[in-house]
């Protein structure tokens, strides 16, 4: 079974460009890549991808994740032999930042996928059947649970109900006040936990402290009003976000982006 689409004319933080799967699948050449974010699980057989010319074997219950524009190839590793797979293909004007949180650079492989990550496109494949405006932003928030749940298989996320009772109320707290000096004791008393307890927690959740989540949260804001706002001052976008020092703000941009806030701004 297989879906395919158009991007969509409203600008979508995330968008389905195809899913699939008991795909038979066939060779697929692609030495230029594709525009699209692309993840490939196997569900029978056994695969062989190659990634800028390095092999890797996917068996069933394996996912690979490949970078848009990376040049790549697969099919089954007998000709004879039926490879089965699911597949997901995917962009939108926040894909990219939601990569580089995943730490995507050109391919992330998956050794072992959990219950539910190996049956998210089966179940899901009905929220993609329609292509009105409302099933367009629901499929938004489905792709991103789906990029959530990567993140917990590669970090082997506690997903207990102790560990969401910390994790959630942090993560709607830094939302919340971004813009707003945050400590960790005003987090802990969101959560109602120990500092030294809710940072562990948080960080087998997210492989990060919250206040350093904190601080590439407000960068991924950053990079987001300087795109929409080009004439805006480098210190009022900022300040927007959180950064009161502005030699600060253009270090921490720097370090994430490898580009300046003047830089990038040149770039658009």
């Amino acid at each position: 079974m297989r879906l395919a689409f158009k991007q969509p004319s409203q600008d979508m933080p995330l968008f389905c460009e195809s899913i699939g799967y008991e795909w038979q699948q066939s060779l697929v050449n692609r030495p230029n890549g594709y525009y699209a974010f692309h993840w490939l699980q196997t569900e029978m057989g056994t695969g062989i991808v190659t990634i800028n010319r390095q092999q890797r074997l996917l068996k069933p219950n394996q996912g690979i994740l490949i970078r848009t524009n990376v040049s790549h190839r697969y099919q089954s590793i007998d000709t004879h032999q039926k490879w089965q797979t699911a597949f997901l293909a995917f962009a939108g004007n926040q894909a990219d930042e939601l990569m580089t949180f995943l730490g995507l650079k050109t391919s992330l492989f998956f050794p072992a996928l959990s219950p539910e990550l190996a049956t998210f496109i089966h179940q899901s494949y009905a929220q993609f059947e329609r292509n009105d405006l409302v099933a367009t932003l629901r499929q938004s928030s489905e792709l991103y649970r789906f990029i959530m749940l990567l993140k917990q298989a590669e970090y082997g996320i506690d997903n207990t109900y102790q560990a969401q009772k910390i994790v959630r109320p942090i993560l709607a707290y830094l939302t919340a006040h971004y813009h707003s000096a945050i400590t960790n004791e005003q987090l802990a008393a969101q959560t109602g936990y120990s500092v030294a307890y809710q940072n562990r927690i948080f960080k087998s959740t997210y492989g990060q402290t919250p206040l350093k989540y904190l601080n590439d949260y407000r960068l991924q804001k950053a990079k987001r009003l300087l795109t929409l706002h080009p004439d805006w001052q480098i210190q009022l976008v900022g300040n927007s976000v959180g950064f009161n020092d502005i030699s600060r703000f253009i270090h921490e941009f720097k370090q994430y982006y490898h580009l300046t806030p003047r830089q990038f701004k040149q770039m658009m």
